[in-house]
């Protein structure tokens, strides 16, 4: 009898704010095809010292730290699509393919944007702020509600007033001054090519569909899905449906 094969493994990356729990629901449809990792970023709830500075570099590294021998699949959302194409810049060998999710830093940020991201991370306001408003930036981005959105504002708020919250502030601080000072994707991709896959949400108030555009100015080889009516979290709004969306997108790989 012929031995059976192994089942590659895909590694999933959390976005800001998130946690490995994050990808529960999606990873479910996915562990029938792939042994599935979804480690915890240093500077997130469930594991909360920053890594280094905490920009996307050092998280990047972090994650190769822990990759197994081989080459992954790796697919990242949110903060986790910037480290994901960080790692697929700085160890092309260990990535047989890579999803972007709404990925930060795709593109650069303006002086606007630029305030607006600083003024919302700041470790001063994120520990001292009322809950409502933690719950209000938490649910911002989603479409719509649904158990999805409910789960993730409640593990965010619970990050955030935790026992470490401090922590957590500093890893978000941290997270997003890296993301602003990094080289954009759309630069840092330029001259990979392993098979990529760049999909944002119709209505992404954080990554629109112009910004991860920028990334086919590196990669025009690359697949672009513009998901319809979903905002930046459609990986919570629609699990199974993103599920094969990257099932389908791995096969082809």
């Amino acid at each position: 009898m012929p031995a059976r094969k192994s089942k590659p493994t895909l590694i999933l990356l959390h976005g800001l704010g998130g946690s490995s729990a994050d990808w529960a629901d999606a990873g479910v449809p996915l562990a029938k095809h792939f042994v599935i990792e979804a480690p915890d970023l240093p500077g997130s709830f469930r594991n909360p010292k920053p890594a280094g500075g905490g920009d996307p570099e050092a998280l990047a590294r972090w994650v190769i730290g822990t990759l197994p021998k081989g080459r992954v699949f790796l697919a990242g959302h949110s903060l986790g699509g910037r480290v994901a194409g960080e790692i697929a810049a700085l160890a092309p060998e260990s990535v047989a393919a890579v999803a972007l999710l709404s990925p930060l830093g795709a593109t650069s940020y303006g002086f606007t944007d630029t305030l607006k991201w600083k003024a919302m991370s700041r470790r001063a306001v994120l520990e001292s702020v009322a809950e409502s408003s933690l719950r209000n930036a938490a649910a911002y981005g989603f479409e719509g509600s649904g158990d999805g959105k409910r789960a993730f504002v409640s593990r965010a708020v619970e990050a955030q007033t935790g026992p470490s919250k401090r922590d957590v502030a500093l890893g978000t601080e941290r997270a997003v001054d890296g993301v602003l000072a990094a080289r954009p994707l759309s630069e840092r991709l330029a001259g990979t090519a392993m098979p990529l896959l760049v999909a944002t949400g119709e209505r992404d108030p954080l990554v629109p569909p112009k910004d991860a555009k920028a990334i086919l100015r590196a990669r025009p080889d690359a697949a672009f899905l513009e998901l319809r009516g979903r905002g930046h979290y459609a990986l919570l709004e629609e699990p199974e449906a993103f599920a094969e969306v990257l099932r389908a997108f791995f096969a082809r790989a």
